[in-house]
């Protein structure tokens, strides 16, 4: 089977490329050069400038723009532009190149509480993706809507963040049933149900979060 993974460097991406390049293609979409395992392939792309994608079996988009804390509640102006640039512009204009290279199956990294009628900036923009992801009509188009991601970073985070997975790690109990979808989640979790699901083609939008791990 052959791969091609957006986000490559992220918190997910790497952890998914380590697991599916064991026994398979991968080609690993990337602004930088970057240390990946000697069997993955490296193409070098600038979201903002012309590129084409090689046709695959899979698409994987899992970029993201690093927003802080505090925008995830309310997020400034100034974050504003650069996060619609990554998280919706840089995640459609992939969807449509990889359709328009005969990839018709992809895999896409939403978040939890995603909704195009969502009066948060961040959740709604990331509803307003899946909508338009949904109007390319894929054969299969795999939806991870993840609560907040645990993993190692490539850079430290924040005192800030450091206190909030205490306390939310610490209080997660307290969410069960339907609610237990936000507790905070293992990225290395998220990218095996990523690449599990990947094998199953089922035809259609199909969603999923924590629960489904």
């Amino acid at each position: 089977m052959k791969y091609v993974v957006a986000g490559s460097t992220g918190l997910i991406g790497k952890n998914l490329i380590n697991i599916i390049s064991k026994e398979n293609e991968v080609i690993a979409l990337t602004r930088r050069n970057f240390n990946f395992p000697d069997n993955v392939s490296e193409k070098i792309v600038d979201f903002d400038k012309e590129y084409d994608l090689p046709k695959a079996n899979h698409l994987f988009i899992c970029l993201g723009f690093p927003v802080e804390l505090l925008d995830l509640v309310i997020m400034r102006n100034s974050t504003k532009t650069l996060f619609h640039k990554v998280d919706y512009e840089y995640v459609c204009n992939l969807a449509i190149k990889a359709k328009n290279s005969g990839i018709e199956n992809i895999s896409v990294v939403s978040a939890v509480g995603a909704s195009k009628y969502s009066i948060n900036y961040y959740l709604k923009t990331k509803g307003l993706m899946e909508e338009q992801l949904k109007k390319l009509n894929f054969h299969t188009l795999n939806i991870f809507q993840p609560s907040h991601l645990l993993g190692e970073r490539e850079k430290p985070i924040g005192h800030d963040v450091k206190l909030f997975e205490d306390i939310t790690n610490a209080t997660g109990s307290l969410l069960f049933g339907p609610l237990a979808k936000f507790k905070n989640v293992q990225a290395n979790e998220i990218s095996n149900l990523m690449f599990e699901k990947s094998k199953d083609l089922n035809k259609g939008i199909n969603y999923f979060n924590r629960m489904d791990i």
